[in-house]
């Protein structure tokens, strides 16, 4: 009998274990539940008045969860505002594999207007160049717009909208007529991403008969 017979059968090494799973199985329930808490304590605060709400004090008296501990967590307030405006974008999700820019279109309203409120909005027109609207823009506005741009990008290099549109100012265009039209009527209208995805379409898209 051979070394090789007798030997026995090699198994394979075991899966690393994945690093995030480990951690997330070793937080303190009593930790995860306070961190949903102050993040949802932030959020409330956001929609109801605002980005400039969304502060230390304001979400330790709301919550209950004493400053000290939401301290540990977060140096500041901008920092506990950018959590919640992370927490909010990921938990609104990816667009599925072959949407249309309709859908980003749809899910960018929903996000930035609708679960978001006005106070974003208004911290973004009325101070820019603030902490705040820094985050507003890089956690939230410019990931949900770039979203809706790359879809117009694949439409035009698949030669459906006509190639000399400036995609950069048909996302502006699309931003400023949602503010636009909440400025004159107070809210958005259950049909009016149709609308404007219906008008957009009309002025930059390829006539069928010019295919």
């Amino acid at each position: 009998m051979t070394d090789s017979a007798s030997a026995p059968a090699s198994r394979p090494s075991p899966p690393e274990p994945d690093p995030q799973a480990v951690a997330s199985e070793s937080v303190d329930p009593r930790t995860a539940r306070t961190d949903r808490r102050i993040v949802t304590g932030a959020l409330r605060l956001l929609r109801e008045g605002g980005p400039q709400r969304v502060t230390i004090e304001a979400v330790s008296a709301l919550t209950g969860v004493a400053k000290t501990s939401i301290y540990r967590r977060y140096d500041n307030s901008p920092q506990l505002l950018e959590a919640a405006l992370r927490h909010t974008a990921a938990a609104a999700g990816s667009l599925p594999e072959g949407a249309t820019w309709e859908q980003a279109l749809t899910e960018a309203v929903e996000l930035l207007l609708r679960d978001m409120g006005l106070g974003v909005a208004i911290t973004l027109l009325q101070e820019p160049g603030s902490a705040t609207a820094q985050v507003l823009r890089s956690s939230v506005v410019r990931p949900r717009m770039d979203a809706l741009r790359s879809l117009l990008q694949r439409d035009r290099d698949r030669g459906l909208i006509r190639a000399s549109v400036d995609l950069d100012m048909v996302v502006d265009f699309i931003l400023g007529a949602a503010y636009a039209h909440v400025a004159r009527y107070g809210s958005l209208d259950e049909q009016w991403t149709e609308r404007v995805h219906r008008a957009v379409t009309d002025l930059i898209c390829v006539p069928p008969d010019e295919d």
